[in-house]
């Protein structure tokens, strides 16, 4: 119910009011018997209802991946192909690093491995050659050891110097930096022509916003439910940033191990897709939770519900048009209404309106059904 609702509701309780404690002065002059005033409340009847199970946080998105990046060669960086905040795709170049002295060790690098293999060739027919000469003693024993170590010796040198080759090639990839992630580039924080560092001078950030993850708290009372719910379906959120109008569906698709004993929540995660980029890292949101459906369930407006030192309580009409003061245990809320779970029935009469006035037994009488002053039968009425 709005303000100025709450306001026409207030005068109209004020008025009929007025006119019952009018009518019970003039009936004290007659009656020797006291009268207890009639109490003007507003009332509406409890629903049973289908009620969706929606549990509210607050939370913020965070991205799924952070890549500071770093080069893994050192030189002087030449040119930069991104701008500040550029969205890039996986393997998108990024930065160039001088490849000219990596240029340089691969072909050395493919010199000594052609070497390697000529000598490798060589001592290769050089075995096969003495070996039937060993078989006719023309060769010793020794000199023929001597020749087969020889053979291996330079194999392996020709597998360290083809390592060599491949680390050098690799370098000289390295030397072109890209993106190891699609996502959004921070600003850049090394300007062209700057020496660059292998391993220590960071270049960019990329953060990977398509999905983005969901993190929030809530109460401990919750977790039971959620594990019943996880375990057979997905549980849907909708999602509200700060200061937006639009609503956005992801999936929980994380519930912590443990309960925070300080706080008494439990962190859980969720996943919603970005693929427009709407949505940025760390804002702050308004998550609801669709944790199921409850059938039949007993719900009042939440005006209804006053809250007192034992708890949350309301007032029914009963059918001899009295207040009775219901102690209620609560639930869920949904489009304004809120869960009763014990201490009233569906299709009993509860008061919204009018409740400070009221105490138990107290005649109430519904401002719906009093006629307006002025009206035939009302108590304004011309004789």
């Amino acid at each position: 119910m709005n303000m100025d609702s709450t306001k026409k509701w207030n005068g109209r309780v004020g008025l009929t009011l007025a006119a019952l404690l009018l009518v019970g002065l003039g009936c004290g002059k007659h009656d020797s018997a006291p009268h207890k005033m009639v109490m003007p409340v507003k009332l509406t009847p409890a629903l049973k209802m289908e009620t969706p199970v929606i549990i509210s946080a607050f939370g913020m998105t965070e991205d799924r991946e952070s890549v500071d990046i770093i080069p893994q060669v050192s030189g002087q960086l030449v040119k930069t192909f991104i701008q500040d905040g550029a969205v890039v795709t996986n393997g998108q170049p990024l930065f160039l690093i001088d490849p000219r002295d990596y240029e340089s060790r691969v072909q050395q690098a493919e010199g000594a491995v052609a070497a390697d293999r000529a000598n490798s060739e060589l001592a290769r027919l050089t075995l096969e050659r003495t070996q039937p000469l060993l078989a006719k003693k023309l060769v010793s024993q020794e000199d023929f050891d001597t020749l087969k170590t020889k053979e291996a010796a330079v194999a392996a040198q020709l597998k360290a110097d083809e390592a060599q080759l491949a680390l050098a090639r690799l370098n000289l990839e390295r030397c072109t930096v890209t993106a190891p992630l699609a996502g959004v580039c921070s600003k850049r924080y090394v300007d062209d022509g700057n020496l660059v560092a292998a391993g220590q001078s960071r270049l960019t950030n990329i953060r990977s916003y398509d999905p983005l993850d969901i993190e929030f708290s809530i109460s401990e009372e919750y977790l039971l439910m959620l594990r019943q719910v996880m375990a057979t379906d997905p549980i849907k959120l909708d999602i509200i940033p700060r200061g937006d109008t639009n609503h956005y569906t992801g999936t929980l698709t994380f519930l912590d191990n443990a309960v925070d004993q300080q706080t008494g929540t439990i962190r859980l995660r969720g996943q919603l897709p970005n693929p427009k980029l709407k949505l940025w890292a760390r804002q702050f949101i308004e998550v609801r939770i669709i944790a199921g459906m409850l059938h039949d369930a007993v719900m009042v407006p939440e005006g209804a519900v006053q809250f007192g030192k034992q708890g949350p309580y309301l007032f029914v009409a009963k059918p001899d048009s009295t207040a009775d003061l219901r102690p209620v245990k609560t639930g869920v809320r949904y489009n304004d209404l809120l869960q009763i779970v014990a201490g009233v029935n569906g299709d009993e009469n509860v008061v919204v309106l009018g409740q400070l006035m009221l105490f138990p037994g107290a005649p109430v009488m519904d401002v719906a059904k009093v006629p307006p002053a002025g009206a035939p039968g009302g108590h304004g009425a011309k004789k």
